[in-house]
């Protein structure tokens, strides 16, 4: 058995597994259905909501034998666009890619869904320092706030700030 990727129409990840589930119990020979789903958190009226977000959009990774009566079966669900690879042979993933995209997924923290990286220009939204720019020094997603130097009166002071009050700058 060998693990493949299968494309799916946008959106239809959930439905395709669904019936992937129901062949099965009808005598498909799959072994194991996986989407990637992770956990993040954004911040939305100051609360930290959790959200799922899938990691491959529109990708489903199966662990079969491949056939072509399964390939058929497959490509008969509604939703199903075809293997990744070529026309006759689909690309294999190896066991060690759907390990790592398991252990990904499996980290007990959830993600922020902006990630600010230390050195980084920003923007303050709000608060007392709305408006300012300033450069992230270091950012706590635990607690939710970050570090930022901010250009006071051609000083740089560091400031903490609340991680939804920022916002990446391009300036």
């Amino acid at each position: 058995m060998a693990w493949y990727t299968l494309q799916t129409r946008p959106n239809y990840e959930a439905k395709v597994t669904e019936e992937i589930e129901k062949k099965i119990t009808q005598g498909v020979p799959i072994r194991e259905i996986f989407a990637p789903i992770e956990t993040i958190f954004e911040l939305k009226n100051g609360q930290k909501v959790e959200k799922k977000k899938r990691l491959y959009t529109n990708y489903i990774f199966i662990e079969m034998d491949y056939s072509d009566a399964t390939w058929h079966v497959l490509k008969g669900i509604r939703g199903v666009v075809g293997f990744i690879g070529s026309k006759s042979r689909p690309a294999i993933v190896s066991d060690k890619e759907i390990a790592s995209m398991k252990e990904q997924i499996s980290s007990e923290a959830p993600k922020p869904k902006i990630v600010f990286e230390n050195g980084a220009k920003v923007r303050i939204k709000d608060g007392s320092f709305a408006d300012f720019y300033g450069v992230i020094k270091n950012v706590d997603y635990s607690k939710n706030k970050a570090k930022v130097g901010v250009n006071i009166f051609n000083r740089e002071t560091e400031v903490e700030i609340e991680i939804g009050s920022l916002e990446n700058s391009t300036d």
